[in-house]
């Protein structure tokens, strides 16, 4: 009788976690579709009734999941961070030296087998306390990064540099990847995802350089390559001006904040307008972020043209490109970043900016294998490298303070010399 009773008491149990492991399975599932849904529209723009219809959910049976949209935004910011977290301490434990515990992390971090994680983009859509609480885990995990790459630097396996600069570029080249596949029309498959974890390690660690470092790696001032003339009684020009004025006010607030993250009255606010006046220039936010995509990738082309017509051999083309690019985020010129909402985009211009993307991987990857042939570049995967290097200015303004106490010009020494030579010491 005893045993029978026993029977009665354990037996139960593991009737009573099944529903609650598969709660949390379709919890996971939710998460992976609102992360890629983040990703591929923006944190504003999932809608939660296909969200839920995706993972087998009624609208009612979500609310047993999250309270809200940004709810469900929040929680899958908050995996991608944890998920971070795990990883930075995965490869501290695994990791022979520094260098093996970056390539472990970015391997972890970039699996193709694992659940799709949201790029931090649009923080400042969340609600307070949860913007704090998302910051604050991410911050900590920037610190530990940063702290990996400093004790490499203090063992000599890895060159002095600006540690906070290094490890937000290596966060870089991380988000970019999620998002380039999108971006730039090619499928993320898993080949392609292996190729782009080694071009990162690769790239982060030894740079793609052949030779010793020159003096400057570029002189040219990106802010002067773009100024125009202005005449101030030309009433047309003088228009031309405040639409320029608000793309571009737009296009540092987007970056900043995120587009879902900014409002129309913060960006008019900015340059000291009404968003009467926005709306005088602009049918609609929408038509304001077509805009602004639109003069980004004007300006991305005159900085490859630069690079392409002053650059002597394939290396000094692709590191003008890259300064001129950093410079421009570091300072006000700020073209509106490459960042999750794509989908959101009306569908010519989406095609344009894809094939826009296409072009400018294209010629970067062109100036690589030039430079591989002349001997400037050395034997790399030119493709996927010219592909994650653009992820260390796209990331740029997501971290950079106005008082970052470098100036547009430095920040861009430092980090084309980082992606140049890479973080390792070489051999001499």
């Amino acid at each position: 009788m005893a045993r029978d009773q026993d029977k009665l008491t354990s037996d139960p149990a593991p009737a009573r976690l099944k529903p609650a492991r598969k709660r949390a399975a379709r919890r996971d599932l939710l998460l992976d579709e609102a992360a890629r849904q983040i990703n591929a529209v923006g944190a504003g723009a999932i809608v939660l009734n296909d969200i839920a219809e995706q993972v087998g959910l009624s609208r009612n049976a979500l609310y047993y999941y999250v309270a809200d949209r940004a709810d469900l935004v929040f929680r899958a910011y908050q995996r991608a961070c944890e998920a971070m977290t795990d990883d930075l301490v995965a490869a501290e434990e695994l990791g022979a030296g520094p260098a093996e515990r970056l390539a472990l992390f970015v391997e972890s971090q970039l699996a193709f087998d694992r659940p799709a994680q949201t790029v931090l983009s649009d923080i400042d859509f969340l609600p307070e306390p949860q913007r704090g609480m998302i910051r604050e885990q991410h911050q900590r995990n920037v610190a530990a990064l940063q702290a990996q790459i400093a004790e490499g630097v203090t063992l000599g396996l890895f060159r002095p540099c600006e540690t906070e600069i290094a490890a937000q570029a290596l966060i870089g080249l991380i988000s970019w990847a999620r998002l380039s596949a999108g971006w730039l029309g090619y499928r993320d498959g898993r080949a392609a995802r292996r190729r782009m974890i080694a071009a990162i390690s690769d790239l982060f660690l030894r740079g793609f350089a052949a030779g010793s470092q020159p003096t400057p790696l570029c002189d040219i001032d990106a802010e002067a390559l773009t100024a125009r003339p202005f005449n101030a009684f030309d009433r047309r020009q003088t228009n031309e001006i405040k639409i320029t004025q608000l793309i571009a006010a737009a296009s540092r607030l987007f970056n900043r904040r995120g587009i879902d993250g900014a409002s129309l009255d913060e960006i008019s606010a900015m340059v000291g307008a009404t968003k009467g006046a926005v709306y005088h220039y602009f049918d609609d936010k929408a038509d304001l972020v077509v805009r602004c995509y639109r003069r980004a990738f004007e300006l991305y082309d005159v900085f490859m043209d630069t690079a392409l017509a002053r650059g002597r051999n394939g290396f000094e083309k692709a590191i003008i490109c890259l300064h001129l690019n950093v410079q421009a985020q570091a300072g006000p010129l700020s073209p509106l970043m490459l960042q999750p909402g794509r989908l959101a985009l009306p569908e010519d211009d989406r095609a344009a900016f894809t094939r826009a993307s296409s072009r400018l991987r294209m010629a970067s990857t062109r100036s690589l294998r030039q430079g591989v042939a002349d001997g400037s570049v050395r034997p790399c995967d030119t493709a996927f490298i010219g592909e994650v290097a653009a992820g260390v200015f796209l990331w740029l303004p997501k971290w950079l303070p106005d008082s970052y106490p470098l100036t547009p010009l430095r920040i861009a020494d430092e980090v084309a010399d980082l992606i140049a030579y890479g973080l390792e010491v070489r051999a001499a």
